[in-house]
């Protein structure tokens, strides 16, 4: 909604914790999938289109022809147009009629007093009118807030998604994305959607990067075949965690109906070489082998190891049996899946400063769940 809103639901700050608890509390009970309301968001997979001869970053999917329009207002903010795209498909589906109770109006639904401002005269219902007043609008809240960002282009576009849903005091206030958990979850949906509906080549955009470095061109697959997405990386909120539990660093994938018992096959995403394991938690931790960068990798809650260190495995060789393994008792059959950024060392462990997000490298590489 176009002109901010006060958010309450403060998040307490996380703890961290050793290695000991390591990803144990991952999903502590069968109902937590339940609880957890990342679960309850639909992932989208990321499919790269056929090669049109568009140029690299082109949009796909903006309807009703505007496109053109999608992207100079990209360009008047500052903001990559995939993120444009996937916050006005968010606020509106592309509706230039959109209303909502509180009096957002139009296809970037603009509060009536903030069109007024940046509106120059035009209708809110007109996407000709409302799209540049769209890029007008972000920019200046992209300036408010560009301070706090420190020269940093991914927070940057964060903090601008943050300071729309939000208003830009509270990013100020707090010197960064406001804790809250509509706040957050809006920054998150955007950035997940303008890679996953919106950018032809499925790379994710600046705000929504893991690394900052070239991914490489090497083929991926998933690391868990047949199964699907159940839980993803950051902040969450699950009753019957710890606080530090609640920070993941890995992204859950799970095969359906397994339960309690031995799920299945856990393979090699990429080329890799397997580097140590921790087995209070039945992980085998691997680096990357191949021309890619040296990404390190932990495949975890296994029942069954089919490795051992110094193992050379090609892409969609067996690593071991999807389980529920875990230092601090059972959890549901699932594959808890973190990768850690190449300088890590060649035996990692969460929490160390090495996590990055394996969603947006998984989608651009072709390798996410499919369903």
């Amino acid at each position: 909604m176009a002109g901010g809103k006060a958010i309450g639901c403060g998040i307490a700050a996380l703890t961290v914790v050793p290695i000991g608890a390591v990803m144990a509390m991952t999903m502590l009970v069968a109902g937590i999938a339940e609880d957890e309301e990342a679960n309850q968001l639909e992932r989208a997979s990321c499919t790269v289109s056929e090669d049109t001869g568009a140029e690299p970053g082109a949009l796909q999917a903006v309807p009703n022809g505007w496109g053109p329009l999608v992207e100079a207002a990209a360009k008047e903010a500052g903001l990559p147009a995939s993120v444009v795209a996937a916050q006005l498909n968010q606020e509106s589906g592309w509706n230039e009629n959109a209303t909502s109770p509180v009096g957002a109006q139009g296809v970037a639904q603009f509060m009536p007093a903030t069109w007024a401002a940046y509106g120059d005269g035009g209708n809110p219902f007109s996407a000709k009118d409302a799209i540049p007043a769209y890029g007008r609008y972000m920019a200046a809240l992209k300036e408010e807030v560009q301070v706090i960002a420190g020269g940093d282009a991914n927070l940057l576009v964060q903090l601008t998604l943050a300071a729309y849903n939000a208003g830009p005091g509270a990013v100020q206030q707090y010197k960064g994305i406001p804790p809250y958990q509509e706040t957050e979850k809006y920054v998150s949906a955007i950035l997940d959607s303008a890679q996953s509906g919106f950018s032809m080549e499925c790379k994710a955009p600046i705000g929504g990067k893991p690394w900052d470095g070239d991914l490489g061109d090497g083929e991926w697959t998933t690391p868990l075949p047949g199964g699907v997405f159940t839980s993803g990386y950051g902040k969450r909120n699950v009753i019957g965690l710890p606080a530090w539990a609640q920070d993941h660093v890995g992204v859950d994938i799970a095969t359906p109906g397994a339960g309690y018992g031995n799920g299945g096959p856990v393979v090699a995403p990429t080329d890799l070489r397997v580097t140590g394991f921790n087995d209070k938690d039945g992980c085998v931790i691997a680096k990357e082998d191949g021309d890619d960068p040296d990404f390190g990798f932990a495949f975890c809650h296994l029942n069954a190891y089919s490795v051992k260190v110094g193992d050379k495995l090609k892409r969609g060789d067996i690593v071991g049996t999807e389980g529920n393994k875990a230092g601090l008792g059972s959890v549901p059959t699932h594959l808890h899946f973190e990768i850690y950024t190449p300088e890590a060392p060649d035996v990692t462990y969460p929490y160390e400063g090495f996590n990055i997000d394996p969603e947006p490298i998984l989608k651009e590489k072709g390798a996410w769940p499919s369903s």
